[in-house]
């Protein structure tokens, strides 16, 4: 049998290791949050970062109402926030099931764990055939440096371990 372009890529895209996020806003008074990979830095010069959420998903509408969301780098010793944020859970209980969750300055929530948080306003964002592309323009960084990132590749759970010398 020979696989597809589609199905050569989502093998392919299984391969690419990339930090687990969760990507969450609120709006009047109502949390939202998901797990995502999709997440990249955009500029230093205005701080920026794009996160791709799919339109279907919950949080989706929450990010389009707010216009502002906040990407939490999970840490590796944390994997049941990802899998809360996975679940097909109430909104609220996936605050609930896993992680310490604060509020920031834009009133965002925010995993007081996190490796490090970023507080953003959507500055625009592009639709494409079945996801938006979030245009994020940062106003507020959390850091917990000395934690370490979890890493999704392989579909699997990594740590972020330093090559020897």
């Amino acid at each position: 049998m020979t696989l597809t372009t589609e199905d050569r890529f989502k093998t392919g895209m299984q391969l690419l290791a990339a930090s687990t996020n969760i990507v969450t806003s609120e709006y009047q008074g109502e949390r939202s949050g998901m797990a995502a990979t999709a997440v990249c830095s955009l500029t230093v010069d205005p701080p920026a970062l794009l996160v791709c959420i799919n339109r279907t998903a919950r949080t989706y509408g929450t990010v389009m109402d707010s216009r502002k969301f906040a990407v939490n780098l999970v840490p590796d010793d944390m994997t049941e926030v990802v899998g809360a944020f996975s679940s097909k859970a109430d909104k609220e209980q996936q605050f609930q099931m896993a992680g310490t969750w604060g509020r920031g300055e834009l009133d965002l929530p925010v995993l007081k764990e996190a490796v490090a948080s970023f507080e953003c306003e959507v500055e625009s964002w592009a639709n494409t055939k079945t996801h938006a592309v979030f245009f994020g323009l940062v106003r507020q960084v959390y850091l917990n440096p000395d934690k370490s990132a979890l890493i999704y590749g392989r579909k699997g759970f990594h740590k972020l371990t330093p090559l020897g010398k």
